[in-house]
């Protein structure tokens, strides 16, 4: 409390606004250049963010944690160039862009609890102007990126057919815009190729078709391999989804109080996440039960992972404990990945059902029909209702993500009545 109130963040603020000044300097000077995706976040950016995220989560009084907050928010504004940048070179730097996110989330957690309130700093969120909107539509974006790719895109399942129509008949229905719904390049094209040479591991397993993938990669035509690196690349894209994820529900408040009749997610990158996440994270827990069976042939298993043996200098037995570790992770990850993508539907389609029981009018039928027809089918294809999330590891996480996707069904229910 008392670093909180010795003034630390007028420094921070202080610091930000300098360094903004250079950057708009040097930007302006070597306008035409090609050197802005080249500029590198100030060193002390990745400290800064550790000690307002630390400050944010401490036990304050009401009071001073908005007071907080609010400068918070503040800063935020400042680097809002530096965290474009920062995901526009995704993955580098992926530990700064999950605190620089997490940062915000709890920023608007701190100001959510006083929203509406006699203390106006509480309301500093709801004016919205352009540099809080590239703010929050940057997270919005880079969500939909990692839960649509949370592996490389070669070694994905497919899509529910379903879910690839509503996204055809969408994009078909866009002027102007062409997306390309194959084999788009993804984050995972930029990770460095020190993540490629680095310890040979199995491929992780990440959907239901992954018995028929590797026995039809016998020959290695379709084979990637993989790595230490890329395990430890996956679940640090898989908790900055996470953290991302909590940031869109909670802005889904502030968004409500500034009254915008239109879904603030888009749903089918929402869809797409919550199959993939889901999938993973079933596939995953298959593949953890199989490596806690006391038989299991070590050699075996792993020329059925496709794993490059020659560059081994240790046991096997290793290889496979350290995958045992990195899919503990990854799984329960991805696992809450999927629930919070599920919550965050279901915020929203609340959301838009309060303002259409006010207005009934208000609304287009089209955006209703785009949403329930992306969310359906990701419910109808990963069984989540029934089967809960992968890699829960406790009933009461497991039967949490079967309450949430029944709910998030009533919602689409009530929906197709409209």
């Amino acid at each position: 409390q008392l670093l909180a109130k010795s003034g630390v963040t007028t420094k921070l603020l202080s610091f930000a606004t300098a360094y903004a000044h250079e950057e708009r300097q040097f930007l302006l000077s070597n306008m035409g250049t090609g050197v802005a995706h080249q500029l590198k976040p100030p060193s002390l950016l990745n400290s800064h963010l550790s000690l307002l995220n630390a400050l944010l989560s401490s036990p304050l009084v009401s009071s001073d944690r908005v007071a907080l907050a609010a400068d918070a928010y503040q800063l935020l504004k400042v680097y809002c160039g530096t965290f474009e940048r920062l995901l526009l070179s995704y993955p580098s730097n992926n530990d700064l862009t999950t605190k620089f996110i997490e940062a915000l989330y709890l920023t608007y957690t701190s100001l959510s609890n006083e929203l509406g309130g006699s203390n106006e700093l509480g309301n500093a969120l709801l004016p919205v102007d352009e540099t809080l909107l590239t703010l929050e539509n940057n997270v919005l974006r880079i969500a939909c990126r990692l839960s649509a790719f949370p592996f490389p895109s070669r070694i994905l399942p497919p899509l529910p057919l379903e879910l690839i129509n509503v996204e055809k008949i969408h994009t078909s229905q866009m002027r102007n815009i062409t997306i390309n719904l194959g084999n788009e390049s993804t984050w995972w094209d930029n990770i460095p190729d020190s993540a490629k040479n680095s310890m040979p591991l199995p491929t992780p397993p990440t959907g239901s078709f992954d018995l028929q993938r590797f026995s039809s990669d016998q020959n290695g035509t379709g084979f990637i391999p993989w790595t230490e690196r890329k395990y430890q690349y996956a679940i640090s894209s898989a908790k900055c989804l996470e953290t991302s994820t909590l940031f869109l529900i909670k802005r889904v408040h502030f968004v409500t109080q500034r009254d915008v009749s239109t879904f603030c997610i888009d749903a089918v990158a929402i869809a797409k996440g919550v199959c993939r996440c889901s999938d993973a994270s079933r596939a995953i827990e298959d593949r953890l039960n199989v490596l806690s069976r006391p038989e299991t042939d070590i050699t075996k298993m792993l020329d059925f992972s496709h794993v490059d043996k020659s560059r081994w200098d240790y046991p096997l037995s290793h290889a496979l404990k350290l995958e045992r570790e990195y899919l503990l992770q990854l799984g329960s990850c991805l696992g809450q990945c999927a629930e919070k993508l599920v919550c965050l539907a279901i915020q929203d389609a609340r959301r838009m059902a309060a303002i259409r029981s006010q207005s009934p009018s208000g609304i287009p039928k089209s955006e209703w029909a785009y949403f329930v027809g992306a969310m359906a089918p990701a419910l109808d294809h990963t069984e989540m209702e029934n089967k809960g999330v992968g890699c829960a590891f406790d009933d009461e996480r497991s039967e949490g993500s079967i309450h949430m996707a029944r709910a998030l069904r009533q919602e689409l229910e009530k929906m197709k009545a409209l």
